[in-house]
C-alpha cells in the first residue's frame, strides 16, 4: 500500500478569488503537460496530483465562483456551460484513471483531456473571470475571496505518495 501525505495539493496563493484560481490554473496546465509529455513511469503520480488539485479547484468554482458568475455577473448561461465542462472533465479524468498507465490509449486520452481543460481555462480567464471582477465590485469580490479561503481551509485531500 502506498504511503500517503497530507500536503495541500491546492495551496491558496493570490490576493483575491480570481487570482487564486488563476494560480491553480498554472499548476493544472503544468500537470497536464507532465501527464502528456512526461515519462510513462511518472504518469500515476502526476495523475494523482492532478486529481487532487482538480478536486479542490473544482469545489471552489462549483460552490462559489460559478454561482457568483450566475448571480452577481448575471451570466447564467455561461455559468451552466462551465459546470457542464467540469462534469465532462471529471468523467474524462475518471476514464483515464481506469486505464493502465502503459495502455496505448492513455496518451491520446490525456491529450484530449488537456485540450478540453485548456479550453475551459481560457474561457474562464479571458471572459468570465474579468467579467466577474468588473461586475462584482471590490466588496463582493472580497467576500467571495473570504468564502473561498474558508472553503479551502476545510478541505483535506490525501495525495498518494509515489508508487
Amino acid at each position: 500500500m502506498a504511503a500517503r501525505t497530507n500536503a495541500n495539493p491546492a495551496p491558496v496563493v493570490g490576493n483575491d478569488a480570481v487570482e487564486i484560481l488563476e494560480n491553480d490554473h498554472r499548476r493544472i496546465k503544468a500537470l497536464l503537460s507532465e501527464l502528456v509529455e512526461g515519462d510513462e513511469a511518472d504518469r500515476a503520480t502526476t495523475l494523482d496530483e492532478l486529481k487532487a488539485l482538480l478536486t479542490i479547484h473544482n469545489a471552489s468554482e462549483e460552490n462559489l465562483v460559478y454561482p457568483a458568475i450566475r448571480i452577481v455577473g448575471k451570466h447564467p448561461g455561461q455559468s451552466e456551460t462551465l459546470y457542464h465542462q467540469q462534469d465532462e472533465a471529471k468523467v474524462a479524468v475518471w476514464e483515464l484513471d481506469m486505464l493502465a498507465r502503459d495502455d496505448r490509449d492513455f496518451e491520446a486520452r490525456a491529450k484530449k483531456l488537456r485540450t478540453a481543460i485548456l479550453a475551459h481555462i481560457k474561457k474562464e480567464e479571458e471572459h468570465e473571470f474579468p467579467h466577474l471582477r468588473e461586475t462584482a465590485g471590490k466588496d463582493a469580490l472580497q467576500e467571495l475571496t473570504g468564502a473561498l479561503r474558508e472553503l479551502r481551509d476545510g478541505l483535506h485531500f490525501d495525495v498518494p505518495a509515489a508508487r
